[in-house]
């Protein structure tokens, strides 16, 4: 063999026993198990102590009550605040954490950190203590970061304790169709079953990877499984390719394999399947999505018209087809003009503008097809001293022949029989009645009611409704008429006819703004008769509130095209306020200002008066509101009625009655506006949180907390010696200091007793202390009333000085003009 030939087969023999050794280590390690460093984890995959927060917070919170708690956390560096504090704080709300947070929020959460909060959460809410069962991993690994995926199947596991959606935090299946911008520059995702924000919310569906691509953008047209709360997305769990239905949307149009609908506010192209075998318009229907492609299509065409007669939560009260159930999802468009979804109360009352799409025996969807032409308001009849809406007995007659009709019969009776009806009564038979005068002048009589002028006649009809407390009554008739009998109920009609004319274009603005919130539909009103909406026929029409109606026929004031809400009031203490400073809703007019209402002089008294007003357009320290009370020479067009200027001593014993009668029923009617103090934070400030209190003990001080710049109190501090309370708003202040067991003696020196209210939130308070503690306060105020707007008494000086009243409405809302409701 030659030497060439030895030296080839020795590399051969030598390769393959490479080979071989190579294969043989690489088996080696495939069976090894190769342990990784304890603390060796994935930064991406642990979760952050702020991401965990947020999403235990949901346990608790939607995003409203989130936002709305008092921040009562402290950071020990300003640099480790961000998007995270509400969460922080609401986590240590739920009582999971100090207030005083020493550790970055975006570090990583430990599995130790975790086990002492969900511990804390199962001492405050014992439901959760089965949570640790069934899950697949420990906490021994104390200071390790704690992976994503584990707390993702203990946060599972706490919201499987309490199921249902009754808890508010939820999983929904949606179809992402797009997003929006709020007014305030928020983004929200809609979806087949509503609008989400979803600012902070993540998607954990792979690999929980780092979200650098809007969720929308990522997400568009595809189906995914999420927890929810309340109108919040948490988090993304997975992308699903299982059917999905849009429940009566509206279909612009359907052609060929093409389907453009609407759909919770935004028109989209969706692509079918297979193509559509005839074309179809303007319709509603229900859509089936599946992998992005229309499945299914089902129209409903069918359609019932009529008067609306009333609205509730589940179904909606026709003429003709009595009360008709709602869909679960059901919706509303107006189809006139720009396309849109309406909000539910956009079915108004007493009119029949609206078609309903009825589907197996429920109104699908309701499509409003023309604008209103606010002829008629509807008018809920309260029982005497406007004590109820239910009424126990109702006894009428009429002016003139009437009758009284069903959906199925009619009765007739004589001018001057009297008709009686009970809960149960043979008239009722057939559901809702109608009692109308065969006269058009007639008027029905109510002989079970009582107001200021006797028993009460009517215009129009009268409707008579059985609900499960009593009987509703509720008068329609033309808006016109309505006001012949709000004018003299809301201004004596001595105050002359110019001053009238200056309230009825102002009752009438006030009226169609409710009109047309129509926030009584639950009800099939408009309005009710009380000092809620307007008072209404309280004090009977007459020619000189008649003539002033017909005077001013129509007639409204606008800002900016739109009919203003017209708010007024009875006396001012010379300065008016702001709307954002008296209500609830911090909701701020631009025709509605702050000012002194100084009276108007000229030459020698201009100036002095021009100095009055420089001197008082602020009156929000205590030292400058008192000079502006006790101040005898400034002239304000009330100045002259006795209720510009009031005083009242309430004894401490009785004060703390009536605090302790109205309390806990002004809590209930709104509980963010009666805070009780529960601590102070680290820099020494008062935490106020919202919580049910029944009495405060006995009281120790009282002060103006906030005052505005008008002169109204919108903050009070109330201390006992239970509890300190926060009262917020001039209408939870007038009644928790109602001077019911007292007397208020007005500037002429007259006194009035019993008082359900105090006579406005403009005072100051002077307090009396004896070696027992506080004795009694005194009260210096001045105006009747809210005082926004309107000084009913300001009219009738002005017009008694000779000013027309188109001026006399500018000189009250600012920039408006007048306008016409009937074009």
């Amino acid at each position: 063999m030659s030497i060439k030939r030895k030296l080839i087969l020795i590399g051969i023999c030598i390769g393959i026993v490479i080979v071989v050794f190579t294969v043989n280590i690489i088996r080696g390690m495939k069976d090894m198990k190769i342990e990784e460093p304890e603390n060796t984890v994935v930064q991406s995959d642990s979760i952050t102590d702020a991401e965990a927060y947020r999403l235990l917070s949901f346990l608790e919170y939607n995003k409203a009550e989130r936002e709305s708690l008092a921040m009562g956390i402290t950071y020990d560096t300003e640099e480790m605040s961000g998007w995270y504090d509400t969460y922080v704080n609401a986590v240590w709300k739920m009582g999971l954490i100090e207030s005083r947070v020493s550790k970055a929020p975006m570090e990583a959460l430990t599995y130790g950190t975790c086990k002492q909060l969900i511990d804390q959460l199962i001492l405050k809410k014992p439901n959760y203590q089965t949570v640790y069962s069934g899950i697949s991993f420990d906490f021994s690994k104390a200071e390790q970061p704690m992976l994503i995926r584990d707390f993702l199947e203990l946060y599972d596991a706490l919201i499987a304790t309490v199921p249902g959606k009754d808890q508010g935090l939820h999983e929904e299946t949606l179809l992402v169709l797009g997003s929006e911008q709020t007014d305030g520059g928020i983004s929200r995702m809609i979806t087949n079953l509503g609008k989400y924000y979803y600012k902070d919310a993540k998607s954990y569906e792979s690999d929980y990877e780092n979200q650098k691509l809007d969720l929308v953008t990522k997400y568009l047209d595809k189906g995914i499984k999420a927890y929810v709360s309340d109108q919040e997305l948490v988090y993304i769990k997975e992308v699903t390719t299982e059917k999905i239905v849009l429940h009566n949307v509206w279909i612009e149009k359907g052609e060929g394999v093409q389907i453009d609908i609407f759909v919770n506010g935004i028109s989209k192209s969706l692509s079918a399947q297979y193509k559509l075998q005839t074309s179809i318009s303007k319709v509603i229907g229900d859509i089936t999505v599946e992998n992005q492609k229309v499945v299914k299509v089902l129209q409903k065409p069918e359609i019932i018209q009529g008067k609306v007669l009333q609205t509730g939560k589940d179904y909606i009260e026709i003429d003709g087809y009595g009360k008709v159930p709602l869909d679960d999802e059901f919706k509303i468009y107006k189809i006139f003009g720009n396309l849109q979804i309406e909000p539910t109360s956009s079915i108004l009352v007493g009119y029949e503008n609206t078609d309903f799409v009825v589907s197996l025996g429920k109104i699908s969807a309701a499509l409003i097809t023309e604008s209103i032409k606010a002829e008629n308001i509807r008018v809920l009849l309260m029982t005497d001293g406007y004590q109820d809406y239910f009424h126990k007995k109702i006894e009428l007659t009429a002016s003139s022949d009437f009758t009284i009709s069903s959906k199925e019969e009619e009765h007739s009776y004589k001018k001057g029989d009297i008709v009686t009806i009970e809960p149960g009564s043979s008239l009722l038979s057939d559901g809702r009645i109608t009692v109308k005068s065969v006269e058009e002048d007639g008027k029905i009589e109510l002989l079970s009611l009582k107001r200021s002028d006797g028993y009460p006649r009517y215009r129009g009809s009268i409707e008579i409704a059985e609900g499960e407390q009593g009987l509703l009554m509720i008068n329609e008739l033309p808006l016109e008429e309505y006001l012949y009998a709000v004018i003299p109920s809301e201004m004596p009609t001595y105050y002359g006819l110019e001053a009238l004319r200056v309230q009825a274009v102002c009752a009438r603005s006030y009226a169609y703004k409710h009109l047309m919130a129509n926030s009584l539909s639950v009800y099939g009103a408009h309005v009710d008769d009380s000092v809620s909406y307007q008072v209404y026929n309280n004090i009977s029409e007459n020619e000189d509130s008649v003539l002033a109606v017909k005077d001013t026929y129509g007639k409204v004031l606008k800002y900016d095209g739109e009919v203003i809400t017209a708010y007024y009031f009875s006396t001012s203490c010379g300065h008016t306020s702001e709307a954002a400073n008296v209500w609830a809703n911090n909701t701020n007019y631009p025709y509605l200002v702050g000012k002194v209402l100084a009276v108007s002089e000229d030459g020698e008294g201009a100036e002095a008066q021009s100095a009055f007003e420089d001197k008082y357009a602020d009156l929000s320290s205590e030292e400058v509101f008192r000079s502006f009370i006790d101040d005898k020479e400034l002239a304000t067009y009330d100045s002259s009625f006795n209720w510009y200027r009031w005083k009242v001593t309430m004894k401490a014993k009785e004060l703390q009655k009536v605090i302790e009668e109205n309390l806990s029923k002004r809590y209930l009617a709104n509980s963010e506006l009666i805070l009780t103090k529960t601590g102070e934070s680290e820099t020494g400030d008062d935490i106020f949180e919202s919580r049910p209190v029944d009495s405060i003990g006995e009281i120790v001080d009282i002060s103006a907390l906030k005052r505005e710049s008008s002169g109204i109190i919108s903050e009070l501090l109330i201390k006992g010696t239970k509890y300190t309370v926060k009262v917020r708003t001039e209408y939870n202040i007038r009644a928790l200091l109602a001077p019911f067991y007292d007397t208020v003696i007005r500037q002429d020196e007259s006194e009035v007793k019993n008082l359900n209210l105090l006579p406005s939130a403009f005072f100051v308070i002077d307090q009396e202390k004896n070696e027992d503690g506080l004795s009694s306060i005194t009260l210096t105020g001045g105006g009747y009333g809210h005082g926004v707007g309107m000084s009913q008494n300001g009219v009738k000086a002005l017009a008694d000085s000779g000013v027309q009243y188109e001026k006399i409405l500018s000189y009250f809302y600012e920039g408006t003009e007048i306008g016409f409701i009937y074009e």
